[in-house]
């Protein structure tokens, strides 16, 4: 107790799994002198262990660890009543989508690859925690709205979060000049809208907006539209996975107002190639000219796969350029 008589605030509590001496300290030291307690551990049995005695608030743990792994960890720690809902990171040198997917799948809540910065691991906690103060909230809160920016809570954990919670609901999301809205029933997306863009295509932009004003509302009555199917989980997978490849191809993207044309050769150009259906919707489109931005807004097709169906036709010379 302080001399106020008020209680001082309990240190966040952080679990670092890793058999390298070097990111056990590197964490530690970043951490701990950011208000955090740390509990070290070298494998996964050594962290079972550790949990005997305090549950942690966050397990940051690598993957390839002798004598218990990462996975073999985070599927212990997921059995156990008192830590099943303890947030997890992984930490590896597997860079491939696969082993990513693996983890988020399996319910971890973020990963990172090594090399890292020891300040993004602290970000991407102090969000993880962040998120799991709100859903702590908006248990007790039972139908009390949420207002608040995705620079502190991001998109897709702000949906997770609905989504576990089996809400109905409306999130009205503002990113000047745009804005758009996500439509819940008992949990589960089954409508989006952004300007002219409806369903997956316009959920999927709205989850790369870094920095909207969001609030949730109450919805009553029936929904009329549903442009949205399937469990909630497989959606915002299938949008995290297209925001990784438009954050990708949009680096080889030609500037918004640059003018596409199809080149009068381009089914000569293609030839042997597998023509997507993004870039049949893209060839149609440039008959006679379009910007890349009326491509993205008047096409149905999601953005990634426009991107790249748009830097594949510029490569192969189907389509030209003009500023």
């Amino acid at each position: 107790m302080t001399t106020s008589g008020l209680e001082t605030p309990r240190l966040r509590r952080l679990l670092i799994v890793d058999d390298s001496r070097l990111i056990l300290t590197m964490v530690r030291d970043f951490f701990a002198a950011r208000g955090y307690e740390i509990a070290e551990a070298t494998d996964g049995r050594e962290a079972l262990l550790s949990l005997e005695g305090s549950v942690p608030d966050l397990i940051v743990a690598d993957i390839l660890m002798p004598v218990m792994n990462g996975w073999e960890l985070f599927e212990a720690v997921r059995r156990r009543s008192e830590t099943a809902e303890v947030p997890f990171i992984f930490l590896t040198i597997e860079a491939e989508l696969p082993h990513r997917l693996r983890g988020i799948h399996a319910g971890a809540d973020d990963y990172m690859t090594k090399p890292f910065a020891v300040e993004e691991l602290h970000a991407r906690a102090e969000r993880i925690l962040e998120r799991r103060r709100v859903l702590e909230e908006a248990r007790r809160g039972g139908e009390a709205l949420l207002i608040g920016s995705v620079e502190h809570l991001a998109i897709s954990d702000l949906l997770q979060i609905l989504s576990l919670n089996h809400k109905d609901g409306i999130v009205q999301l503002r990113q000047p000049p745009d804005e758009g809205r996500i439509v819940f029933e008992n949990g589960e997306m089954i409508h989006a809208a952004c300007g002219s863009a409806g369903g997956k295509k316009a959920l999927f932009r709205m989850l790369g907006w870094s920095r909207a004003q969001f609030r949730v509302l109450s919805r009553v009555g029936s929904v009329e539209e549903r442009s949205l199917t399937g469990p909630a989980a497989n959606v915002l997978m299938d949008g995290l996975v297209s925001l990784d490849e438009w954050n990708r191809w949009r680096e080889t993207l030609p500037s918004d107002e640059t003018v596409l044309d199809l080149t009068p050769d381009a089914r000569v150009r293609l030839q042997g190639h597998a023509v997507a259906a993004a870039e049949v919707d893209v060839m149609a489109r440039t008959r006679g000219g379009a910007t890349v931005r009326s491509i993205l807004d008047e096409s149905p097709q999601p953005d990634a796969e426009l991107a790249e169906a748009i830097c594949t036709l510029l490569t192969r010379g189907a389509l030209s350029a003009r500023e």
